[in-house]
């Protein structure tokens, strides 16, 4: 695909689901303030839902139907469906735990890395890439950012299988961060990528495979 038709795309989906969006960037600042201030239970519900509705809202709709290209129906497509559906699954087995971390540098972390989600279209600018041509929060890239930073925080409490699952999405980036697409501000995607995967490495063995096993 050439940059044209990936920006194409881009804004005949803007255009189409700008209203929904906005409904998604309420809610995912909405429950970031919960996990930041009021984590538990039902937090963490309410999280995995928004998850499994994006994931799954990009995998279908921006994949299938806008971004029609064989990485996004044979990579993007079944990825962010079967993440949105380990995310549903959680609601039940209950192995993620959002909150924030513990060490002040790594809260410190967090924050910057939740603010570049949701300043994600100011960084395409330099590169003339305002509304529609723009991507916003909870599109693919910034979505996989923002949830990579939910489950990095929440990390060793965390659903080993979904936090490997972001990470090929994430550091598919990189063609991009080089020029692929006219697309650099994916320099965040692919960034939050190698965070990810320092912090995987680092917390490997903590980090919980079944919930279940805490408890005995």
């Amino acid at each position: 695909m050439n940059a044209e038709t990936f920006w194409m795309q881009v804004g005949l989906f803007n255009e189409a689901t700008l209203p929904f969006q906005v409904i998604l960037i309420i809610v995912a600042l909405i429950l970031t303030y919960l996990v930041f201030f009021k984590p538990g239970a039902q937090t963490d519900t309410w999280m995995k839902a928004f998850f499994a509705v994006a994931f799954a809202w990009n995998g279908v709709v921006f994949f299938l139907i806008y971004a029609k290209n064989p990485i996004s129906t044979f990579l993007g497509a079944p990825l962010f469906i079967l993440l949105a559906i380990l995310f549903l699954l959680d609601i039940i087995l209950k192995r993620t735990e959002f909150r924030l971390p513990e060490q002040n540098w790594k809260q410190v972390l967090t924050l910057i890395w939740v603010l570049l989600v949701f300043l994600y279209p100011l960084f395409g600018f330099p590169n003339g890439h305002t509304y529609p041509t723009m991507l916003t929060p909870v599109m693919p890239c910034p979505l996989t950012v923002f949830a990579l930073t939910m489950v990095v925080a929440a990390a060793p409490n965390v659903d080993r299988k979904i936090y490997i699952l972001l990470l090929p999405w994430a550091l598919l980036g990189l063609p991009k961060c080089l020029g692929a697409l006219d697309c650099h501000e994916d320099c965040i995607l692919f960034a939050a990528g190698i965070y990810g995967l320092i912090f995987l490495i680092r917390d490997w063995n903590g980090i919980s495979t079944l919930r279940l096993a805490s408890k005995y």
